[in-house]
This record gives C-alpha cells, structure tokens and sequence, in this order.
C-alpha cells in the first residue's frame, strides 16, 4: 500500500502533526508513523507513554528529556524513547524541527498519559539588588525598562542582574576590575559560556549602576533621574551582549541599537559627537 498523503491532527500549540499510519488513519494498532514539524519555541507537557517512540529527525534540532536526562537529537540522527519513561519533547533551537514519529503499539492518547500542562515560565527573568540607601524606589523602574529592552532586542529565555549601588561601591568595582580607581556611570560583566545543556535560563551577566553618577550626571546635563539611568541601562546591556564602542565600526551599530531601545540618542551616540567636534576643532587649528 502505498501512501502518499497523511490525515492532519488537529493542534492549538502551533506543532502540525501528519498521521500516514495509525489508528486514526489506516485502524493499524500496531504501529503509528507521522511526520512533525515543531516550530521554534515548541514544547509539550511531559508523559509517560504505554509505547515505545523512535524519532528520526530531518532538519533542526529536537530536545527530548527522559527522566530528567536531556538529550538533543540533530538532524539525520534517531533517538529513541523506551515506553513507560517519563518524558517530555520540545524545540529549544531558532528554527522549526522536521521530524518523523514511529511509535509501537500505535500512538492513541490514552496511551501517552500526558500531565496537566506547567505553568509557562516567564520569558524574562530580570534581578534588581539595590546597594544604595535611596535606591528602593528605582528598583521597579530598572525591572520594567530591562523586561523591554529584553524583549526589543528578542532575548527571551534569559537572565539579567542589575545591582544599583553608590559611588563608592562602582570605584572600586572599577578599581578591582578595570585598574580605574574613579567612580562610573555603569560596568558590565558578562557571564559567559556555560556548558551546553546547562538547564534554565541563559544568564546574559551583571549590569552595576551608580545612583550618585546618576544623578550628578543627570543635573549636568538637564536630563531626569529616570532618564540618566535608562542610558546606562541600555549601554550596560549592549555591552553584556558583546557590543564595544572603542571599536569604530561597532560604534555606529552600538549607537544605533541605544537609539531604538530609548527611543532617544543615547550615550555611545553622544561619545561620536563629542569626538567629530574634536576631529573639526583641530583641522582648523
């Protein structure tokens, strides 16, 4: 028999399931084959099933945990799920997952004994500590302005820590880390690579803001508080995710970047103004 077209499963999760043999399709209880295509993001309550699953995957990466075990099956390698494991399918690369499903005796839902869905785990996972004593106020200001910037920059699944501290604290960060023994506006320090399959939220690193510089810088310029500190919040970011304005030609893309996420010129913007006033004033000496 040959059989060129499947019968389509009803979804609501975005997954499209194409049943060519099974119980729902050609009454075999044996066996079930269906083509997947999982799209990014993708994911499934766990189960523990009453048949024996192979998955054999075409294009992208599918993510299976059994028992807690995590496994990622890449494209043009099989994995399979012994019946009666716990476990649960899902798609955490940056595009769809094209897969076959073989499943022993066929899949019927009955059988997969699928847990009542999770709570969905927030996309933005965003700390505040506040080291400075009229620093409480700001804290849910930072939340909100980094959960936004996060989600421009489409950075979901990710952790970020803001610590808002004094001057005296940001000096000797400074000092200890960077040989500058002065007070600054902000320091980034990035977490770096963790083994993969590390589990939980990719952590993207610590932002530090000084509340003096702020509000020193802040009446200097005529800016508000608010304003000053979401500056240096998005300049920390950036820098968290590897941009540098010392080199030139990341300047501009860097510059560009703090300009959609505060809707204004931001600092490394006003750092190339400062500098071509310069480059003009001594061309005319």
């Amino acid at each position: 028999m040959r059989l060129r077209k499947g019968k389509l499963i009803p979804r609501d999760d975005g997954k499209r399931i194409e049943e060519f043999v099974g119980a729902a399709t050609t009454g075999t209880e044996s066996t079930s084959v269906a083509h997947m295509l999982a799209p990014p993001g993708w994911s499934e309550p766990a189960q523990r099933p009453e048949f024996d699953e192979a998955v054999i995957v075409l294009k992208g990466e599918l993510t299976v945990v059994v028992e807690g075990r995590r496994e990622r099956i890449a494209a043009g390698e099989v994995g399979l799920v012994p019946r009666g494991k716990r476990v649960v399918y899902r798609n955490d690369g940056q595009g769809a997952c094209d897969y076959w499903s073989v499943c022993a005796p066929a899949f019927r839902p009955e059988l997969a004994h699928m847990e009542a869905p999770q709570p969905r785990e927030a996309e933005y996972h965003v700390t505040v500590q506040v080291a400075h004593g009229q620093g409480r106020e700001y804290s849910r200001l930072l939340s909100g302005w980094a959960r936004d910037y996060l989600k421009q920059l489409g950075l979901s699944g990710c952790e970020l820590s803001l610590s808002l501290v004094d001057d005296r604290a940001i000096r000797r960060l400074n000092r200890t880390w960077r040989k500058k023994d002065k007070a600054t506006d902000v320091l980034s320090f990035p977490a770096g690579e963790l083994p993969r399959g590390t589990p939980g939220p990719r952590p993207l690193g610590d932002v530090v803001i000084s509340l003096d510089t702020a509000k020193r810088q802040a009446k200097e310029y005529g800016r508000s508080l608010e304003s000053e500190m979401a500056r240096y919040l998005a300049h920390g970011l950036l820098h968290l995710l590897g941009h540098d304005h010392e080199r030139p030609r990341d300047a501009k893309r860097m510059a560009a970047l703090e300009e959609q996420l505060l809707g204004e010129r931001g600092m490394v913007a006003d750092s190339l103004q400062v500098d071509a006033r310069a480059r003009r004033a001594r061309s005319l000496m």
